[in-house]
């Protein structure tokens, strides 16, 4: 997620800086690296092994699930519009950014050496900054502009947030915080639209719980209308079959051969 986020923020803020249009120019590469498409060679993909690992992902978790809870009855009784959450969301996103980079800096002070390892979006600005004799002050300026608003993981985000709030204040009940039930529904709520946020641009299709797929595909999101991603759900899952088969039609004769030859059980259509 962070290296997908920092490509898109770092092609931004070289398109702000050369005063190029806000719109932003999104590329595969920014999410997939080329090997994905390379068939004859090995694919590794990295998952959570180390038992740390998955205990220090469940505590983020879990803490997560707990600040959501805390601000559930603040955002259903907020009197902002959309537009207004969108606004702050935004600002939110670059004000967390320049956050980390400072806690980055204040724990090397301290004598803290492991916190040269950790990414810093802002830190890598302030070497184009330098690269290209810019004053710091761009920085500033850039994550107030709309070349950062248009970044796509900084936009769906703050669409996802913003809507959900909207959701919240139209509601004629508020989640009960208190509610085992409301803790379970919100349990991978910031993870489900962190990864939106971050894939479904790059996407055809996104497969994602009921309540999500709402949410993504309601007026104030419009990812399938504005990102190009048909989004599905368990509740659409005739049409999420519909749109497989379609693919499948439009298979060509190599893609086939080459699905048969590594999967023959599945697709015993291979000929030698």
């Amino acid at each position: 997620y962070l290296r997908v986020e920092e490509r898109q923020i770092m092609k931004a803020f070289h398109r702000f800086l050369d005063d190029a249009p806000a719109v932003y120019q999104k590329e595969e590469s920014d999410a997939l690296c080329p090997s994905v498409h390379d068939w004859d060679a090995d694919y590794s993909v990295s998952v959570f092994s180390a038992a740390t690992g998955v205990d220090r992902k469940s505590l983020y978790k879990q803490k997560a699930v707990d600040e959501l809870l805390q601000v559930l009855p603040q955002w259903a009784n907020k009197a902002r519009t959309f537009e207004e959450d969108m606004t702050l969301e935004i600002s939110d996103a670059a004000r967390l950014l320049v956050d980390s980079y400072t806690k980055k800096i204040d724990r090397f002070m301290k004598g803290d050496i492991s916190a040269l390892t950790d990414m810093s979006v802002v830190e890598d600005l302030l070497l184009v900054v330098e690269a290209k004799k810019k004053a710091p002050a761009a920085i500033g300026a850039f994550f107030g502009s709309q070349h950062f608003a248009e970044v796509p993981t900084v936009q769906l985000s703050a669409r996802l947030f913003s809507a959900y709030k909207e959701r919240l204040r139209s509601s004629k009940t508020t989640p009960d915080p208190k509610s085992k039930k409301t803790r379970e529904n919100l349990s991978g709520f910031f993870y489900d639209i962190q990864h939106a946020a971050t894939y479904a641009p790059y996407c055809d299709g996104y497969f994602t719980d009921n309540a999500m797929a709402k949410l993504m595909k309601g007026q104030l999101v419009r990812v399938e209308q504005d990102f190009g991603c048909k989004v599905f759900s368990v509740d659409s899952r005739d049409d999420f079959l519909a749109w497989l088969e379609s693919l499948k039609s439009r298979m060509t004769t190599r893609h086939a051969n080459d699905l048969s030859w590594a999967y023959p059980k599945r697709f015993p259509l291979h000929k030698n």
